[in-house]
């Protein structure tokens, strides 16, 4: 069986994205950053345990707050649609311009959410740190310890309310200060603890040798069908990209008036965007890893 939910090599997910977001920034054109809003979307709901539905909920919220504000503070376009009154220091015209504008905007920033939240719900978190590891060591080791010293504080912090309700400490009835009164004591065993627990990983670090000498890395397996699918999909993506910021398909005008959406360079760009993703999202969810060698 192929590796599954979190456990896909990183570099095919990361080299995706990256490429992804490069077009979400450098494009302007409506179509295109609709289609690559759509794709990121379904490359995130198709992480395994369905990970994105709450970060889908606030990148949508933001999204809707981008596509309502660009009118209000825009004050741009010729093609006037209706007139609201507003306070003199935000715009009452809505002008066609200023809302394709706004979609654009709202487009880029479902993209980039959509694409970030993928990329931690596909990707396995301890390769990656460990990529991270080969060029800053030590950025990655403090960031792996904080990711595991934080459950075990929550933990901690559990136990400690627990004991306290225990002794009649009241800590989830009361006024919300007053609580929080209740609550500002048990804070130093939570400090305490976590200190204790960070002296032993310290102790046993240094126990194993850390920083003695030469590091060890665990063998990396080979990808799979599904990852060397993603990367063959990210490198045709990459130069259709390269190819439309070359001859400026990624260039867009709103204003005065709008440039045309529907171009052959956008559809063809846009729809190269859709099917990476989409194909991306098929070939690392399907549950055969063809081609996996175990490592030795």
């Amino acid at each position: 069986m192929g590796p599954m939910g979190g456990d896909r090599a990183p570099m095919p997910i990361v080299l995706l994205v990256l490429v992804a977001g490069i077009l979400a920034f450098t494009s302007d054109q409506p179509l295109v950053l609709a289609a690559l809003a759509a794709g990121a979307v379904v490359f995130l709901l198709a992480a395994p345990g369905h990970p994105g539905h709450l970060v889908l909920i606030g990148a949508l919220v933001s999204a809707a707050g981008v596509l309502i504000l660009t009118p209000l503070v825009s004050g741009q376009g010729d093609l006037v649609l209706f007139t609201i009154p507003m306070p003199p220091l935000l715009n009452g015209e809505i002008t066609a311009e200023e809302l394709g504008a706004g979609a654009s905007a709202a487009a880029r920033v479902l993209a980039t959410v959509a694409l970030a939240a993928a990329l931690f719900a596909w990707a396995d978190p301890d390769r990656m740190l460990a990529g991270v590891g080969r060029v800053a060591p030590r950025s990655a080791l403090v960031s792996a310890i904080a990711a595991r010293l934080v459950p075990t504080l929550r933990r901690d912090a559990r136990a400690i309310s627990e004991t306290a309700r225990l002794r009649g400490i009241v800590l989830t009835t009361g006024p919300r200060m007053a609580r929080a009164r209740r609550a500002a004591p048990l804070a130093l065993p939570l400090v305490g603890s976590a200190l204790e627990r960070g002296l032993d990983v310290a102790e046993a670090m240094a126990a194993r040798g850390y920083g003695e000498g030469r590091r060890t890395r665990l063998p990396e397996r080979r990808m799979d069908i599904g990852e060397r699918t993603t990367l063959a999909l990210t490198g045709i993506l990459a130069v259709v990209v390269g190819w439309a910021i070359a001859i400026g398909a990624t260039d867009f005008s709103f204003f005065p008036t709008m440039g045309p959406i529907l171009t052959p360079a956008s559809i063809a760009l846009g729809a190269c965007a859709l099917a990476a993703l989409v194909l991306a999202a098929l070939a690392l969810g399907h549950p055969r890893g063809v081609g996996r060698q175990s490592a030795p």
